[in-house]
């Protein structure tokens, strides 16, 4: 269901879940004010236990937003559900004529056309937000429904921790919000009995290999992520994670302090398949579903994948490493049309910048000996401009994209943000260019010349390739993509 179908209603109810945090609230206040301007006789409610958190209460006061709290309903002819769906065992179920969901964790219910569900998302509030940035909502007119998702996005990523997706980050960017409110908001959060909560999940730690894994009760998704930064600073932790039961789940902070572990990646390999996981290099979260699990512990299935997670990557420094790239296969990269952009036609000379992209952010100089390569996939990757003299062509037409996302370049000095597509120009691989390659028979973590701190992770089946020109300029190509860009020479 589209938002212009929402609006053809009369009346409509938005219902938050049954323990509503700033995300289901900030994304049933948005929707509120964008049907109540176009004349929609609408209503935000909640069952369940009242509210007593509060960083909770302060937000609902400060940002007047007309939250009910109800016991029973009269039957309306559309019912929404945010951040929550309906007929789920988190939020209490009221009969309706029609229903639909607003929703950002996987799907609980039956699939129909009246479910709008994206799991890749960090909060609901990033979906809401990217919903009404395409009905042209006027954010500006609207300063308390932005502070609203700002923070909605922020205490449901963890404070940025959870980012799943590029459009996570954007929204953190988004200009608009009230930070000294949010700031406010989030110093508010914690009671004495919090407090307490914190301290018994850090008594339970336990070392499972390197990773720390520390129990917690039920809480506050930001608690965990406050215990985790206290944990992390073990010397005896490459890695930690806190965990506590959760709506129907488990909820999940990870922190990393080694560079061998990145903690998006650990939430990810966690989740997948049960629930969702997703963030930065050193801050990560995720959701498992008790459903998904089958019978099977949360604990138990948490500290199997922690133990296989350290034993399933080969880690391979392009610096120092003993592969016999010299008998692999040799193979020509075709002469596929691709993209690059110069980076100082983007930023000047000398401006630090981030590479925004689905595959996550790439930090480089804007420099006349850095360009971007965008792949068939819509992948960007910085190279280095004598290299891409060397192995490409430049083509006469511009170059163009299709893509669920297009990849921005941000100044990390003034947060300015522009595309990279206007800039970008097409090219194809030289002929001469030729590399060893050959499929992964194990996971592997690879430390690439261009960057000693951040690994890039290939599965069984991708292929590890360097050029014949240099055996330690080693990197990762997607099976999928090999196949479409090499052919054996």
């Amino acid at each position: 269901m589209t938002l212009a179908e929402i609006v053809t209603f009369d009346e409509v109810v938005i219902q938050c879940h049954d323990a509503p945090d700033p995300d289901t609230i900030a994304c049933g206040f948005a929707l509120w004010r964008f049907l109540s301007l176009r004349g929609v006789k609408v209503r935000l409610i909640y069952a369940g236990a009242q509210i007593t958190k509060p960083n909770v209460v302060l937000m609902i006061k400060t940002l007047n937003i007309p939250l009910e709290h109800v016991l029973d309903l009269p039957r309306p002819k559309l019912l929404i559900t945010v951040d929550c769906q309906y007929g789920a065992g988190n939020v209490t179920h009221f009969e309706c004529d029609r229903f639909a969901v607003f929703d950002h964790h996987r799907l609980e219910i039956a699939d129909s056309d009246d479910l709008v569900i994206f799991p890749q998302l960090g909060s609901c509030s990033t979906l809401i937000w990217d919903l009404l940035r395409k009905e042209k909502f006027d954010f500006a007119a609207n300063a308390a429904v932005t502070t609203a998702l700002v923070y909605g996005l922020t205490t449901d990523t963890l404070e940025g921790a959870e980012s799943r997706h590029p459009l996570d980050r954007d929204l953190a960017e988004f200009a608009g919000a009230d930070m000294a409110l949010i700031k406010k908001l989030k110093n508010s959060a914690l009671t004495m009995d919090d407090l307490q909560i914190v301290a018994r999940a850090l008594s339970s730690s336990r070392l499972i290999g390197a990773i720390g894994a520390l129990r917690s009760q039920s809480c506050d998704p930001n608690l965990l992520g406050f215990a985790c930064d206290i944990a992390k600073q073990v010397e005896s932790f490459d890695c930690c994670m806190v965990y506590a039961p959760h709506n129907a789940g488990t909820k999940l902070s990870i922190r990393s302090s080694a560079r061998e572990m990145r903690a998006d990646e650990l939430a990810a390999f966690i989740t997948e398949g049960v629930g969702s996981g997703g963030g930065t290099t050193e801050k990560a979260g995720g959701y498992i579903s008790t459903q998904a699990l089958a019978g099977v512990s949360a604990e138990g299935f948490i500290t199997a994948k922690i133990e296989a997670y350290q034993s399933r990557y080969n880690i391979i420094y392009s610096n120092d490493h003993n592969i016999d790239f010299a008998s692999m296969p040799r193979y020509c990269k075709l002469p596929i049309p691709v993209g690059f952009a110069p980076t100082i036609d983007i930023f000047e000379e000398g401006e630090p910048i981030c590479v925004r992209t689905l595959e996550g952010d790439v930090d480089t100089l804007a420099s006349k000996e850095v360009y971007l390569m965008i792949g068939i996939e819509g992948e960007v990757y910085p190279i280095q401009r004598s290299n891409f003299e060397r192995d490409y062509r430049v083509l006469p037409d511009r170059y163009t994209l299709k893509a669920d996302y297009e990849p921005t370049v941000i100044s990390r000095r003034s947060g300015d943000k522009k595309p990279i597509l206007p800039s970008a120009r097409s090219c194809a691989a030289q002929s001469s260019k030729v590399v060893c390659a050959a499929p992964l028979a194990r996971d592997a973590k690879i430390f690439t010349a261009w960057d000693a701190e951040k690994y890039f992770s290939g599965r069984i089946g991708d292929y590890i390739a360097a050029p014949i020109s240099g055996f330690n300029d080693i990197y990762i190509v997607k099976r999928e993509i090999f196949h479409k860009t090499y052919e054996p020479v």
